[in-house]
């Protein structure tokens, strides 16, 4: 287990602790989420760096798009923000 230091996580990249706010290009609209591990998911802020959004997501930086299999169906999806606090 590794205690990670938002401080020392730079905030151009998608990855576990960071609030992420992203365009559902289809719906157009602006969600936004909390990536979280596993064990802190609770299947509607925080989401699962293992779902197939985290999944899709971690990684990613500013203007990139990502299209992401759901039960739903292909969401597609626009990254506008990323940042180390929820505001």
């Amino acid at each position: 287990v590794e205690i990670l230091d938002k401080n020392k996580i730079g905030s151009d990249i998608i990855s576990i602790g960071t609030y992420v706010t992203v365009l559902d290009v289809e719906e157009n609209e602006e969600l936004k989420f909390h990536i979280v591990g596993s064990t802190e998911a609770d299947g509607d802020k925080n989401l699962s760096n293992e779902s197939p959004v985290g999944k899709a997501l971690i990684g990613k930086r500013v203007g990139e798009t990502v299209t992401v299999e759901t039960p739903g169906g292909a969401m597609e999806l626009k990254v506008l923000g990323i940042s180390h606090d929820d505001n």
